[in-house]
């Protein structure tokens, strides 16, 4: 039999629960909001492009939190580039539909020979994070707790010497597993009071964790970088450090859109989609900027990749997969592919 302390300490933990996840989780009302004003929604979407969009969203809003507070703890010690910084910042502050993409990319500062090093910064980062009340502490027992929004090691994708792979578990609507699956919970009298905070706060009974990834290359090289002010479409906004857009783009070039891949080509066909999703951003850009960095070309390749989009494998991917609906309510794929192929003659000259 519970005791009264053991009911009060409960309420107290169900209460700090509600109130954490108000200030930690998205309204999923506001998430529609902002998928409605998103470049590409301007012609409409349908009930079920809506909502798919805008679940994807939620996770999204988390990488970009997680982008703010890494920026905020590190400053100039960690900076950030990759497919979440193209989509989320550069191509709508542009006006470009973004592709839907969940994974957050950096690097440190400086060259350094131990993963263990990194995974000691990221330590004192969630110290900082549950000392700010970043963090939520889910009850598995009366008794116990387990801390998600917090950077783990993410040994499943840890395949690379010189690139530390890191996940942050994280509160869901739809993503993920169950969250009594994933916590291990037997105690149904719990999982019942937890549904009802779910309910009134997310508006599920049975939300999910899942992860948000973030990789960090040990060994930055020469890439360049610069302190910019980071603004996205849910409002987020922090000073952070990030490559240069040029260097990122001239690096989709060399290893995707210009890359001669071969015979391999059609196991690649994705790859280079994506990249020729992102090189919209060309147009945006001084071409000598992304030129100095992409070094010798060779169009008939770049052509030839463009070309194989419009054959039927790459078609299905980019008509079925709902991550390119926004960039399909705006381009045809024989538009994009144009658009792009005209974007890299220029940078081929």
């Amino acid at each position: 039999m519970r005791s009264g302390s053991d009911d009060e300490r409960m309420g107290r933990l169900l209460e700090d629960l509600k109130a954490r996840i108000r200030s930690i989780t998205p309204q999923f009302s506001f998430l529609l909001d902002v998928t409605r004003k998103l470049p590409g929604a301007e012609g409409g979407m349908d009930r079920r492009e809506l909502h798919a969009v805008a679940r994807g969203l939620e996770r999204v809003w988390q990488i970009m939190r997680l982008l703010k507070l890494l920026s905020e703890y590190f400053g100039d010690r960690l900076f950030f580039g990759g497919d979440s910084i193209l989509n989320y910042v550069y191509m709508i502050n542009y006006a470009e539909p973004p592709r839907l993409t969940f994974d957050l990319d950096s690097a440190w500062h400086r060259r350094v020979t131990s993963k263990r090093v990194l995974i000691g910064e990221m330590l004192k980062f969630n110290m900082w994070l549950s000392e700010e009340g970043l963090t939520l502490d889910l009850p598995i027992t009366p008794e116990r707790t387990m801390k998600i929004f917090v950077i783990e090691y993410d040994r499943e994708k840890d395949h690379f010497p010189t690139l530390l792979s890191l996940r942050m578990p994280v509160i869901t609507r739809y993503d993920g597993r169950p969250f009594y699956e994933f916590l291990g919970m037997r105690n149904h009298n719990l999982i019942t009071r937890l549904r009802g905070v779910f309910e009134e706060m997310m508006g599920v009974r049975n939300p999910r964790i899942d992860y948000i990834r973030l990789e960090v290359s040990l060994d930055p090289g020469e890439m360049p970088r610069e302190e910019v002010m980071l603004k996205d479409a849910f409002g987020f906004e922090a000073k952070a450090w990030i490559t240069e857009l040029g260097y990122q783009l001239a690096s989709k070039i060399t290893h995707k859109v210009a890359r001669d891949f071969g015979p391999d080509l059609r196991y690649n066909l994705h790859d280079v989609l994506k990249a020729a999703l992102d090189l919209r951003l060309l147009g945006h850009v001084d071409g000598e900027s992304v030129r100095m960095y992409v070094g010798s070309m060779d169009l008939h390749v770049t052509r030839h990749n463009l070309a194989s989009l419009l054959s039927p494998g790459a078609r299905k991917i980019w008509k079925d997969n709902y991550h390119y609906t926004l960039v399909r309510k705006r381009y045809s794929l024989e538009e994009l592919v144009g658009h792009v192929n005209a974007l890299m003659e220029e940078i081929g000259r």
